[in-house]
């Protein structure tokens, strides 16, 4: 009996109690204070001013409508959606709220950050987690300064997502969102002329019209909606800042493929300029539509230039063969020419011969245009190909 006494007793003298720390009772001090603040009479939620404000704040110019979304390129197209500059402004006029983020791990592969939104007057918490990766294509770290970056990055779009994506309900905010769009884009200006202003000033910076409409996936310009157009706005906003260049946000990374098919095929310029219109906003289309035409066009090419280079040789060969018999021609008399009629006969024939392989040699090039790029449009070829 005495032995368990002696256990009970030693394990009772481990046991510590811990009293909360110093940064704990602040905490939970401060968390009381703005639940019993929220739930006043005089501090309580009140929607219709919280869209009033909020859309205030998001169209209150054009170049701050302009920053309230981002754009990522996915899927041969770019995408839009709400910024953490608009998520910015949603928290606030929220009320009753705080929010933050910060990073809870890094490996060497990637980064996590958290983003937590507290609702006081609701009584809810909101948290996400985005992980984001450090390491290139072929699996190395990125430097300190990448590795920086990237945490940062990881930052704003946790605490983008913890207030906008469970925190403060979508149907609330997307009137102001909605909003901010035809702010950003021009409300004074037809569509027609919002359209034609963004693509002059592309072309200003030296963008083509098919690589603007590959960049939204888009047909063509008539067929642009707001949400294309506002795209285009971030875009252009993107490059003026430096945060990204123009062959990272319009080159086609489809473009150096197509013009090396388009050689490979021998299409003219007119030819490429009407199958970029058939395939505007669809260069991967285009892409798969020269690899089925690649194959038959490649294995007829040489067949082309062996019949074209064929009448060449012949006319050679005829050459030197009636070259003797000319030299024979004009050094024995007359008379022996008259003796001996047949080789006369065979020497005039084969003058004749070199004169039709020339003919032929002229008419050569006509088959051999198909397949090789031409400085002239070929109108027929072109009609062809629809």
């Amino acid at each position: 009996m005495s032995d368990p006494e002696i256990i009970s007793d030693a394990h009772e003298a481990e046991i510590e109690v811990s009293s909360p720390s110093s940064l704990a009772i602040i905490n939970q001090s401060e968390h009381a204070a703005m639940v019993a603040t929220a739930n006043t009479k005089e501090n309580r939620r009140n929607l219709e001013r919280f869209q009033s404000q909020l859309m205030s704040y998001a169209t209150h110019s054009q170049r701050i409508a302009q920053s309230m979304f981002y754009s990522l390129p996915r899927a041969n197209k770019q995408i839009i959606g709400p910024g953490v500059r608009f998520a910015e402004i949603v928290a606030p006029c929220w009320r009753n709220n705080s929010t933050g983020s910060r990073l809870i791990g890094e490996t060497r592969e990637s980064v996590t950050a958290q983003g937590v939104f507290i609702d006081y007057e609701a009584n809810l918490r909101n948290v996400k987690e985005i992980p984001r990766r450090i390491t290139d294509s072929q699996g190395r770290r990125f430097n300190a300064d990448m590795v920086l970056t990237t945490a940062k990055a990881a930052l704003s779009i946790a605490y983008r997502e913890a207030i906008l994506k469970g925190g403060v309900p979508m149907a609330l905010w997307t009137p102001a969102y909605e909003q901010a769009k035809l702010t950003a884009v021009g409300q004074a200006k037809s569509m027609s002329e919002r359209i034609a202003a963004a693509m002059d000033y592309l072309a200003k910076l030296g963008v083509t019209e098919w690589q603007v409409m590959n960049a939204i996936g888009c047909a063509s310009p008539k067929d642009m909606e707001i949400d294309q157009l506002l795209t285009i706005r971030v875009l252009c906003e993107e490059i003026q800042k430096g945060d990204r260049t123009i062959e990272e946000v319009f080159g086609s990374p489809h473009d150096k493929e197509i013009d090396r098919m388009f050689q490979q095929l021998g299409k003219n310029e007119t030819e490429r300029r009407l199958l970029r219109q058939s395939y505007m906003g669809n260069a991967v289309g285009l892409l798969e539509y020269l690899k089925t035409k690649l194959p038959s066009e490649s294995r007829s090419a040489p067949k082309t230039r062996a019949s074209a280079e064929q009448p060449k040789e012949q006319q050679e060969q005829k050459q030197a063969d009636a070259q003797p018999a000319t030299e024979q021609m004009q050094e024995q008399p007359a008379q022996a020419g008259k003796k001996r009629g047949r080789p006369a006969k065979q020497a005039q024939s084969e003058p004749a011969e070199t004169q039709h392989a020339q003919e032929q040699q002229q008419q050569a090039p006509e088959h051999k245009v198909e397949n090789e790029p031409a400085d002239e449009p070929h109108t027929k070829g072109s009609a062809s190909l629809f």
